[in-house]
């Protein structure tokens, strides 16, 4: 029997038991409830006995998880129930049903403004048609709850119409003060994939080991600050928040982190969890994690094998492998050695459309030029995971003269289908040379 802890508010603890009953036949609940600004020394010591009771834990959303997780060293695999967009969309049209109409006013937290109106836009409702007012206390904070419980009542009292919250006490409180309040809910299938995936990490664990993988990160300046010079004042905040992103990833595949430095991590991990959290390699959040919260890009080299000395040294043949590009991407080394890759953000490993080859005979019918050699700039732009190049750099990687590539551009220029982005002011000599988006 498979012993599952389970933290959260009471409504929760209830309905996870109910899934449990539903889908699995091995699975035992464990409750500790959790569902408010209770003392939180008083918590982490209740979670911590509970860590000594099961074979697991799953926390029923991310705050408390990550208001836990920064008071209490998780001995046994532990998972979060997140929500996204579409469960958003979903409490908002409980609530219009129950309104009669679609709010003109709302105040919504765990997400942010932009979020919500690109999840409006997708079901046809324009973003001036609503005011969003979000909800910002410090997620993870103490008195999270009651800070969060007093700016809904302070939109409501500027006139939001509906409050749209992903905490169960806050939702509760709204509705005994009155305010029209809907509960934005995990799915059940968001509940079964989780402790699906706790059940797998805890039988690996068990487990005589199926295969290591090491991934390592190198975190970079996204090209336009590389190439601008630009240092965000932000750095210390981005840095801190990749540090919590990359901290959740390597919980969730139930791994050993290390910090090498304040740019690079690594992860060793077992490879069967690794590849369930990514889709086999195909959907590596992290990476697209990095890229939309922070001002870096995520450079991932990842070795597998039977020992860590084998995965060491193909996620060293993966470094090598990617020293030449650009931006974010992974790629995988495995027994083979052959590489993987490179992956990008939310890559599906699918082939390139084939669209392609009649855009560049498109192109090269405007511009004059061979669709050979928009093949070759295509192909670059393809196989560094970059299309931003200078006129040095182009003509060193094509084999031909500097004035030969600044023939090719003048004409791709001439018809939009290059643009200037800037300076490079990486080199510490001579005149900065310009920087060249490519449109193909």
């Amino acid at each position: 029997m498979f012993r599952l802890g389970v933290v959260g508010h009471r409504d929760t603890l209830r309905a996870v038991e109910g899934i449990v009953v539903e889908y699995f036949d091995d699975v035992a609940v464990v409750p500790e409830e959790f569902g408010n600004d209770d003392d939180i020394v008083d918590a982490v010591r209740r979670i911590a006995h509970l860590q000594t009771r099961c074979d697991a834990i799953l926390y029923s959303r991310k705050d408390p998880y990550l208001l836990v997780a920064n008071r209490l060293h998780h001995n046994v695999p532990v998972r979060y129930v997140d929500v996204d967009s579409s469960d958003l969309l979903i409490s908002l049209l409980a609530a219009t049903v129950q309104l009669a109409s679609v709010p003109d006013s709302i105040s919504v937290d765990s997400f942010d403004a932009p979020a919500v109106a690109t999840a409006l836009r997708s079901v046809g409702i324009a973003e001036e048609t609503i005011a969003i007012r979000c909800v910002g206390p410090q997620p993870s904070g103490a008195g999270l709850v009651k800070a969060t419980l007093q700016q809904h009542l302070g939109h409501h009292a500027a006139g939001a119409r509906l409050c749209i919250t992903n905490i169960t006490d806050v939702h509760h409180s709204l509705l005994g003060l009155g305010v029209p309040s809907t509960l934005i809910s995990p799915s059940i299938e968001s509940f079964v994939h989780e402790i699906r995936n706790l059940m797998l990490r805890h039988q690996a664990r068990a487990q005589d080991s199926a295969g290591l993988a090491i991934m390592h990160i190198h975190l970079q300046y996204k090209e336009k600050y590389r190439y601008h010079g630009t240092m965000p004042i932000r750095e210390v905040d981005d840095l801190s928040t990749a540090a919590k992103l990359i901290a959740v990833f390597a919980e969730e595949v139930d791994s050993a982190m290390f910090h090498l430095s304040r740019w690079e991590y690594l992860i060793l991990c077992s490879r069967p969890l690794l590849e369930n959290a990514t889709d086999r390699f195909a959907d590596i959040s992290i990476m697209r994690d990095i890229n939309q919260e922070t001002t870096f890009d995520a450079a991932i080299s990842i070795g597998c094998g039977q020992t860590v000395k084998q995965a060491e040294a193909n996620a060293f043949s993966a470094l090598n492998e990617g020293q030449t590009l650009a931006g974010t991407y992974a790629l995988v080394v495995t027994g083979s050695g052959e590489p993987l890759g490179p992956i990008k953000p939310k890559s599906r490993r699918y082939p390139e459309p084939s669209g392609a080859e009649a855009n560049l005979a498109r192109i090269a019918g405007e511009t004059g030029l061979s669709t050979q050699v928009l093949n070759r700039l295509y192909g670059l732009t393809v196989s560094r995971n970059t299309n931003l190049f200078t006129s040095a750099e182009l003509a060193e990687l094509l084999g031909v003269s500097t004035r030969t590539v600044n023939r090719i551009v003048g004409r791709l220029l001439q018809h939009g289908h290059v643009a200037v982005e800037g300076k490079d002011l990486t080199r510490g000599f001579g005149r900065p040379a310009r920087v060249l988006r490519f449109r193909l």
